[in-house]
């Protein structure tokens, strides 16, 4: 993310394309492996399946809701440099994970 904010030049994304069905179906392959590993985790545990779906919904849709709406209007403000921050942003939180594994 920080390598392409930093060598963009002002150009379109040229890579994965939101409006396409091909991408699409991607992320949302990639989306339900997600819910799938809760899944898995959520069986472990002695918790009700329909409460906990029903709360992970609800969470998922506002919180959908809410990036969908300040990401309209912070994307048009921070434009380039929220693409370097949200890259900085995964390396702090991936050296966190590396650090706390090691240690």
């Amino acid at each position: 993310m920080i390598w392409e904010s930093i060598h963009s030049n002002n150009r379109t994304n040229a890579g994965l394309r939101y409006d396409k069905t091909t991408s699409l179906l991607i992320l949302s392959v990639a989306n339900s492996l997600d819910a799938l590993a809760v899944g898995f985790g959520l069986s472990f545990l002695d918790v009700s399946i329909a409460l906990s779906s029903t709360v992970i919904g609800i969470t998922a849709f506002g919180i959908t809701i809410l990036g969908l709406l300040l990401g309209t209007k912070f994307g048009k403000l921070a434009g380039q440099r929220a693409h370097t921050a949200g890259g900085a942003i995964l390396i702090a939180i991936g050296t966190r994970i590396l650090i706390s594994h090691i240690l």
